[in-house]
């Protein structure tokens, strides 16, 4: 074994007096007897000391007495033995041969003994002990002398090599046995049996092709030979599970370089925001996760609503991630192992997207040995009807990150009833602000500490979120003025969030990575001018025809308190099937009826078994009015309805049982008429 020197106590050096002109005098030299190491080699059977470069950690006393017969760890090959001529090693008999029998000494080292030097006769599968007779490491050749012991102590012979770092590893060590020692991120397969291995550096790859005992978050060290393959990948001698302090001490290193790598830069937000800056903590907490995740080559999971808000928030995480798997990942396809973002149709994460997304994770982990991934839900995800999908997830271990505007339901000291079920929530509810804070500029500021590297690419789409949504607020004109300045004004950016809902009405549950992008003005700027010219065009059309059908068939009728109602059935009088849909064909009518009734106006459009709210936020801040209170009340108060839904204070849906229709929209009405100004307006 290893140990100190016991002359200079591990300095490597020695104080020694000599004499110098008839005076004595104390100086410092390197120590003879480990050569200034530092360590010395002790003898595993009577702890001698025995040499600072000793090949074997046995004394020939011991070697001698208790006849030591090596048996060859996978690590040794046919240099190794060079230095133990002589010595007595274990064998299996794997082939026999007119010129003599091939012993197998260990996965790696065939040798010979010739008839003549065979004193016996041995069979195929014959353990035999033999003698290294001669080695030529260079024509991999081992010649051997076949030994008769009764009596003796089988001692392991393996490399002492010293851990390798993996971003050490390059292309001059092709061919060399080196020994890393990590985190596994990943087992895939049998025969052979492909890792993944993390240290403090990085991520490698390494194969083995033979049975080795291990799983994913297994602390392990492996020997192997560098091999070229398409990349650097390690050709697996040994795997070894290290205990007790020395597990301990290599978790500990691995782990702590995680968590410094993933500390996002605080390069400060894009603006002056009040609520970001109470949000900060939460904000550094998802890049934090994020990153790590990327580090430890767990999988990603996007979830987003499938709007303009919902995209811009997936596609600017999707710019910072993609880059920083590509180079942490050693695997050349990671961003299409590692990486996922799907829309969500509804404005919350439903069972419908739910068992597709753990399907799909469980075939991933079976194929290809991945972990189960993060989820990240962007613009869904806070309210109660995100419950039962999420607590599906966290069942096989998933961690769940919300990023989100929607009403999350009353708020106990900054938590809503979700905090329960997922590991992360930034919502701008949680710190007293409102949805007029959009998720796409929340992703959009948490993708900037994730990669600071994409922070002018993407400093504009914030205001895409605020435009799309139709937020009010001092964050939605300061980011305007942002991207004002990279040419983009308020017209300009309506124009693309129309764009993109007509392009998502149509991509249903694709992710439209390039089209969205192009859209987003994220790649050539020619064909984001052509495209959104012709998308653009196509939804103005649509929108123009639907509003033709809808128009003439709204009903109006203003209530006691002054508040505007109109109403129009979308199953008898609007295009179904095509762009737009039920919500934005509600949002369309709501646009024309503010035009003409200006200031308190709500319009409902229902159908068999849902409607569509939209109302002015002159309703929400001097009645009071929040959807998700008025849905909580008449959900108790007519139960078999099935009522559920909700959204925005201002912007939402409902759904219900058919036969209940009129009964809902009634109470619905009815409470909305019962409403009195809180707050007036001189």
């Amino acid at each position: 074994m290893k140990g100190k020197c016991r002359v200079c106590i591990g300095s490597g050096r020695v104080i020694v007096e000599v004499e110098e002109n008839g005076e004595k005098k104390k100086k410092e030299e390197i120590c003879k007897k480990c050569e200034g190491t530092g360590e010395m080699i002790f003898c595993d059977f009577c702890n001698r000391e025995i040499s600072p470069n000793a090949i074997v950690h046995i004394c020939l006393e011991c070697e001698k007495k208790k006849n030591v017969v090596y048996q060859a760890d996978d690590s040794i090959d046919y240099e190794d033995l060079a230095p133990m001529l002589g010595k007595i090693f274990i064998g299996k008999v794997k082939r026999v041969e007119k010129i003599g029998f091939f012993i197998e000494i260990n996965s790696n080292i065939l040798g010979l003994i010739k008839k003549r030097h065979a004193f016996k006769p041995i069979n195929i599968g014959d353990e035999v002990f033999v003698r290294v007779r001669s080695v030529n490491p260079l024509e991999r050749k081992l010649d051997l002398d076949l030994v008769d012991l009764k009596n003796f102590t089988i001692y392991i012979y393996k490399k002492e090599l010293e851990r390798t770092r993996i971003n050490e590893i390059s292309i001059e060590n092709l061919n060399k046995v080196v020994k890393i020692g990590g985190i596994v991120t990943r087992v895939k397969g049998s025969k052979p049996v492909s890792i993944t291995i993390l240290d403090e550096t990085g991520s490698i790859d390494a194969v083995s092709f033979k049975n080795i005992n291990v799983d994913v978050d297994d602390v392990v060290y492996v020997v192997g030979t560098v091999i070229l393959r398409d990349r650097l990948i390690i050709d697996v001698k040994t795997v070894e599970k290290p205990r007790g302090s020395e597990y301990v001490e290599l978790k500990r290193v691995v782990e702590e370089a995680i968590e410094e790598k993933s500390k996002p830069e605080d390069i400060g937000f894009l603006v002056e925001s009040e609520a970001l800056n109470k949000l900060k903590e939460r904000i550094f907490a998802v890049a934090k996760e994020i990153k790590k995740a990327i580090i430890t080559n767990t999988p990603i999971l996007i979830r987003h609503h499938a709007d303009a808000d919902g995209y811009v928030g997936g596609i600017a995480l999707e710019q910072a991630i993609l880059p920083l798997i590509r180079e942490y990942n050693p695997d050349p396809e990671a961003e299409w192992h590692y990486y996922k973002r799907s829309p969500s149709r509804a404005p919350f994460y439903e069972l419908e997207d739910v068992v597709k997304d753990l399907d799909y994770a469980h075939e991933d982990a079976r194929r290809f040995g991945q972990k189960m991934p993060l989820i990240i839900l962007v613009d869904n995800g806070s309210t109660r009807e995100d419950v039962p999908a999420v607590k599906q997830v966290k069942v096989y271990g998933c961690k769940v990150i919300v990023i989100d505007h929607h009403y999350p339901g009353e708020i106990k000291n900054g938590r809503a009833e979700i905090d329960e079920y997922v590991d992360l929530h930034v919502n701008p509810y949680l710190v007293g602000y409102d949805y007029n804070l959009p998720s796409g500029a929340i992703a959009t500021e948490i993708a900037r500490f994730i990669n600071p590297s994409i922070s002018d690419k993407i400093k504009h789409l914030p205001a895409v979120s605020c435009v799309a949504d139709r937020v009010e607020s001092k964050e939605r004109d300061l980011y305007l003025k942002i991207a004002e300045e990279k040419g983009y004004d308020e017209e300009y950016l309506m124009k693309i969030a129309e764009s993109i809902d007509f392009e998502a009405y149509y991509l249903r549950f694709l992710d439209g990575k390039t089209l969205i992008e192009d859209l987003l003005a994220l790649n050539r700027l020619d064909r984001h001018r052509k495209l959104l010219d012709a998308v653009y065009e196509e939804a103005m059309a649509a929108k123009e025809r639907q509003l033709l059908a809808t128009l003439p068939n709204t009903k109006s009728v203003r209530l006691s308190n002054g508040i505007v109602v109109n109403t129009i059935d979308l199953d008898m009088h609007s295009f179904k099937f095509t762009f737009p849909a039920a919500g934005k064909t509600c949002g369309l009518v709501h646009d024309e009826m503010v035009k003409k009734y200006e200031k308190y106006v709500m319009t409902i459009g229902y159908g068999k078994d849902f409607a569509v709210v939209r109302a002015t936020s002159d309703i929400a801040s001097e009645y009071g009015f929040n959807l998700n209170k008025i849905v909580d009340e008449i959900k108790s108060e007519v139960p078999n309805s099935g009522v559920d839904g909700g959204g925005h204070e201002v912007a939402g849906s409902i759904k219900f049982v058919e036969g209940y229709r009129k009964a809902v929209l009634e109470k619905f009405v009815e409470k909305v008429s019962k409403l009195k100004k809180v707050k007036d307006h001189a």
